[in-house]
């Protein structure tokens, strides 16, 4: 993709973490708890950053392209119009490490049952907590698995220039005007996410009733587009949106609702809990072993409505 740029930053968590990681309401007000809260708003920064660094490693290999699709490709390094890999793959590839270097997790703390357990450890069996923030590290850095970044990156940039395809009607990958879309689209949706996920976390983060009063609650008053989200939320919410540009009719349509589900779910796994399994004061983590099924956990000993008689040690159904 020559012009190549991708939503990016903090909204790319969502998928990073995946959509069914647990975390949970962090009362900032209690001293106690700020450790925690500092840890989990620096992993998410982090991640932010980390993604960023893969755009801008995909961004500087692409400009060798002449396609408006995808031609460097993060989650295998594969360069298309290098098919012999070269001086371009040798720097593309070099780029994505200086990426994963860099990212340190636990950087602030180690307190990973603190912040709410993130991730998942077991994506192909249930969802199932890290062992600890390292491990979870390992899932955001991984070039397999449809949450991961370096696949979900491609992806994303993919349903532009689809999306792209409708809007030049009749275009190829390597027109102008098809390329001067895919740009301008991924440009103003990079912008949107950054700027909604910072109205977020202002609104997870107030406990003053100042934007959404989301503090307190794992609700919706952050959630944009919902019908539950609170309106000085969705003041900030709108002004994020028109400050970052224009989108072609067919993104609007059916991928803006994408990126706004995919930052939705990013601000719900850092700030709000998903534990069907108990009440909003039980831990969203869980003990594996404990014979009493919480948090990610899918079955624990006996205690396996979804399999029972079949749990396995690291509570997940076969």
């Amino acid at each position: 993709m020559r012009q190549f740029s991708v939503v990016a930053g903090a909204a790319v968590l969502a998928l990073i973490c995946g959509s069914a990681a647990r975390a949970h309401v962090i009362d900032t007000t209690d001293k106690a708890n700020k450790p925690a809260a500092k840890l989990r708003a620096d992993i998410a920064k982090q991640v932010s950053k980390y993604t960023s660094c893969l755009v801008k490693a995909a961004t500087k290999c692409e400009l060798k392209g002449t396609l408006s699709s995808t031609e460097c490709h993060l989650d295998t390094g594969v360069v298309d119009f290098e098919p012999t890999p070269g001086k371009v793959t040798a720097k593309f590839l070099a780029a994505i490490a200086k990426c994963d270097t860099k990212l340190v997790l636990n950087k602030k703390g180690n307190d990973y049952t603190g912040i709410g357990c993130p991730g998942d450890c077991n994506a192909a069996a249930g969802v199932q907590q890290c062992a600890d923030i390292p491990a979870f590290q390992a899932t955001v850095t991984a070039t397999t698995g449809a949450a991961a970044a370096k696949v979900q990156l491609g992806t994303l940039a993919g349903f532009i220039d689809l999306g792209c395809s409708f809007d030049v009607p009749g275009s190829m990958p390597t027109d102008p005007a098809r390329l001067d879309c895919v740009k301008n689209d991924a440009a103003t949706l990079s912008k949107y996410s950054k700027g909604l996920f910072k109205c977020q976390g202002k609104c997870e983060n107030d406990f003053k009733g100042k934007i959404g009063n989301g503090g307190f609650s794992n609700g919706k008053e952050c959630n944009s587009g919902d019908p539950m989200a609170a309106s000085t939320f969705n003041t900030c919410d709108s002004a994020a949106l028109a400050k970052a540009g224009t989108l072609t009719p067919v993104v609007a349509g059916q991928l803006l609702p994408q990126v706004r589900n995919a930052i939705n779910t990013a601000s719900n796994s850092l700030y709000n809990r998903s534990d069907p399994t108990g009440a909003p004061s039980d831990t969203p983590c869980g003990t594996c072993g404990n014979a009493t099924r919480q948090g990610a956990e899918v079955c624990d000993g006996a205690d396996a409505a979804a399999c029972p008689g079949l749990c396995k040690p690291d509570c997940t159904c076969p």
